[in-house]
């Protein structure tokens, strides 16, 4: 139970993390270059910590499925 829910912590933490520097950069630029509203910030952080958590599992795979077929 306490790796499921250290997991969701981080899942959010990373979630958070990657909307605001998104938001961040949009203002330190002063352009709409990643959005046009707060939805789209959500958007990009959930993508941000599904990669962020999925990523190394994936590619820990795609290297096992590539040795064994070797």
């Amino acid at each position: 139970m306490k790796k499921k829910l250290s997991l969701l912590l981080a899942f959010f933490i990373v979630w958070a993390f990657t909307a605001f520097i998104c938001y961040l950069l949009n203002l330190i630029l002063g352009r709409n270059l990643f959005t046009n509203g707060w939805q789209e910030y959500v958007i990009i952080g959930f993508a941000g910590a599904t990669a962020g958590l999925l990523g190394p599992k994936l590619a820990t795979w795609i290297t096992k499925s590539f040795k064994t077929n070797l």
